[in-house]
């Protein structure tokens, strides 16, 4: 039996984890001297040793969501800045069972304490707990199917069937033409000075994200973690995945800067501070539902930009096709949301 990993300092003052990986010795350096801060950085350096070559059969849902973010969210989704308060969530319930002892009745446990807000922040609504649930399912999948080592991998036999509540319904707010006409005017030159801010001339976050978004139509996130090195104004392009970011369901595409954006870009570049179009990845939600407010435009919200537009195309008669390929969405999500609004829908009926 070979010895378990123990804390060791070594000669220069410095503590370290010794530790065997087959028939080799190693060790990792805790980068301190300090007695007291080597004992805490070694727990957790035991913490995630165990977690990585301990092989369970039947691991509790905490340990497969560990693996999980590790071996396969971090450093591999531009969203998993979201992906803590989710695991916090599935924790909170599922956290202390092991995979096999899961029922379908959890799943529908799970989705009325999360839709009274015991379980989480604040009340859920279907689509979110749907989201979440969906990532226990990819979860289960990976521990199934890709963590490593092999040996770590689970029975496909004890995973369990996990019901979903039904998707949110959509939301048909649609912005008139006098309201984009509004958010045009006023944002292309949108600038927050006040009290306690520093006076700028800077065109604000939130009006460079409705300029981006309304002549877009990408998904709020595609836009806030926008980075400069995805915008090329001389060659007219925004590649909204970026480099190494591997496509996701909610595909991000290459898209042509349009005339009325342009310039719009071209001011926030020679503005810019740092890599961000946005100056930084954070949520611009409340900030887009003041502007609304002090607008007088009810229910404005990131979502209505990208609705308005496919609303806005399929009326004015676009091809399916191509508002799919624009939005990043599949033919059969614009078909069934906005088909119905096409200048020749049905007209056949009538021959």
């Amino acid at each position: 039996m070979s010895k378990p990993p123990e804390l060791q300092q070594h000669k220069n003052g410095k503590w370290y984890v010794a530790f065997r990986e087959g028939r080799r010795s190693k060790r990792t350096s805790l980068r301190t001297t300090d007695q007291e801060i080597a004992t805490l950085r070694f727990s957790g350096w035991l913490k995630d040793y165990k977690l990585h070559t301990e092989v369970v059969s039947d691991p509790t849902v905490s340990v497969c969501l560990d693996l999980w973010m590790s071996q396969w969210i971090e450093g591999r989704m531009l969203s998993e800045v979201r992906y803590p308060a989710i695991v916090n969530n599935l924790n909170a319930y599922f956290g202390k069972m092991p995979v096999s002892t899961i029922e379908r009745d959890h799943a529908k446990k799970y989705i009325e304490l999360r839709a009274n807000g015991i379980i989480g922040s604040n009340k859920a609504a279907s689509g979110t707990i749907r989201g979440e649930l969906q990532r226990l399912r990819a979860c289960l999948r990976f521990m199934s199917e890709r963590v490593e080592p092999k040996e770590q991998r689970i029975s496909s036999d004890i995973i369990p069937y996990i019901d979903l509540p039904p998707p949110s319904p959509p939301r048909d707010r649609v912005l008139t033409e006098d309201e984009v006409q509004l958010l045009r005017d006023t944002c292309s030159n949108h600038v927050i000075n006040g009290p306690g801010r520093r006076p700028s001339n800077r065109m604000s976050r939130v009006g460079r994200f409705v300029m981006i978004a309304m002549e877009t139509a990408q998904r709020k996130t595609a836009i806030e973690q926008l980075r400069w090195d995805q915008v090329s104004i001389e060659r007219n392009q925004i590649q909204f995945n970026p480099q190494g970011r591997l496509q996701s369901i909610k595909r991000r595409p290459a898209l042509s800067i349009s005339p009325m954006l342009k310039p719009v870009l071209e001011r926030a570049k020679s503005e810019a501070v740092n890599e961000y179009v946005l100056d930084k990845p954070s949520s611009l939600y409340e900030a887009v539902r003041s502007l609304g407010q002090s607008l007088n435009i009810d229910d404005l919200h990131p979502h209505v930009f990208r609705h308005t537009w496919a609303t806005r195309a399929i009326t004015r008669g676009v091809p399916i096709e191509k508002v799919a390929k624009f939005m990043g969405d599949t033919v059969e999500t614009v078909r069934r949301n906005y088909e119905h609004l096409a200048p020749d829908y049905l007209d056949d009926v009538h021959e």
